[in-house]
């Protein structure tokens, strides 16, 4: 048993451990047996006195706590604890409810997703993504090991620890986050915000276009042996077209129009919206040879059912949050200015300051 916060926790094992803390399978004792089952989040106790990694699990619960929505993950409790093996120093944990079935990564790990499946679950996100800008909420760290496929493919988004809250005016401050670091996984980062530069809701479009072209073809646009490789190509190379990745799928064109609009180097050029980038595939679905029709800046409104099973055109436009904050927005030359400086930096020996995510499962 452990006492946390306003609860007495009953631990039934461990779901798992990562860089920042450890996963337990628990139940609230006055719940009884037959109570629901929670993922017990409890930061390893060395780490307390790191303020960014005490600063990001107390912001993941605060962010999570201004969420919700069916393909969201709500906080239960938040709170301080004893640690389970010494009684007396005291951790942080947040509850949540504890999610069945397994992360999209897992799913790919066995190959590229059957196309019509692709789409129902990229929508589910963006779903999930658009209740998150609603609330000014941007993930920044988009992945497939972040989104949890359960019963009847119904997706959650998961891990909000490296999300970053926004205003209408622009990002909000915070000493967690320092000018030019880099935060996010490589493979999904926008270029923008791989440079560091400031960010808006369009990197998770972003990261939600690679993550299709994923399920799609069966690899990221972009590898490479270090972290520096991957990021420079993010920021300098043209991907190639899922059809020239996978030619025996049979992706359309208007689905690989689709795919390499979201992932656009420029925020610009890619849709405004995840609301918008889910109108964009179901239009791509019911129109394979309609290229010119899904553009970011030519799509005829329509909107996806919420439950990403099923697909509604309307007449009107579907509702949007608020427009995103404006983002500085760089010319060819001085992106490709970056990507020589960031080169010559790596060759010079100077670090670079690239946060990779470990976040806990």
């Amino acid at each position: 048993m452990i006492s946390a916060g306003r609860s007495t926790f009953e631990i039934l094992g461990r779901l798992g451990e990562g860089a920042t803390g450890i996963v337990y399978e628990a139940r609230r004792k006055a719940e009884g047996a037959n109570g629901p089952v929670f993922a017990l989040k409890v930061i390893h106790p060395e780490l307390l006195s790191d303020p960014q990694i005490r600063g990001r699990f107390t912001r993941e619960a605060t962010i999570l706590g201004r969420l919700d929505g069916q393909h969201l993950c709500p906080i239960v409790e938040f709170g301080e604890m004893p640690d389970p093996k010494t009684g007396s120093t005291t951790l942080l944990y947040m509850a949540l409810p504890k999610l069945e079935g397994e992360s999209l990564d897992r799913l790919l790990a066995r190959g590229p997703l059957p196309i019509d499946r692709a789409l129902r679950l990229i929508i589910q996100v963006c779903a999930g993504l658009d209740e998150a800008h609603r609330h000014g909420v941007i993930h920044r760290d988009l992945k497939p090991q972040n989104v949890m496929v359960g019963a009847d493919d119904h997706v959650t988004v998961v891990d909000f620890g490296m999300a970053k809250i926004v205003t209408g005016g622009g990002s909000g401050t915070t000493a967690l986050t320092q000018h030019n670091m880099v935060f996010g996984t490589p493979e999904y980062m926008a270029p923008e915000q791989a440079r560091g530069d400031e960010i808006d809701p369009r990197c998770d479009v972003y990261a939600a276009g690679v993550i299709l072209y994923e399920m799609l073809t069966g690899a990221v646009p972009f590898r490479g042996p270090t972290p520096l490789n991957v990021l420079t190509a993010v920021m300098t190379e043209t991907p190639r077209t899922p059809r020239e990745r996978a030619p025996e799928r049979n992706i359309t064109p208007a689905l690989e129009t689709v795919v390499l609009s979201a992932m656009a180097r420029e925020p610009r050029q890619r849709y405004e919206s995840a609301a918008a980038f889910s109108a964009a595939i179901v239009h791509a679905s019911a129109n394979p040879s309609d290229v010119d029709a899904i553009k970011p800046q030519s799509l005829t409104p329509m909107e996806a059912a919420p439950d990403g099973h099923s697909i509604t055109m309307v007449g009107s436009p579907a509702t949007t949050s608020q427009p995103p904050p404006t983002v500085t927005v760089r010319s060819a030359n001085t992106r490709f200015t970056w990507a020589i400086v960031w080169i010559v930096a790596a060759l010079a020996g100077i670090g670079l300051g690239v946060y990779l995510s470990l976040a806990t499962r």
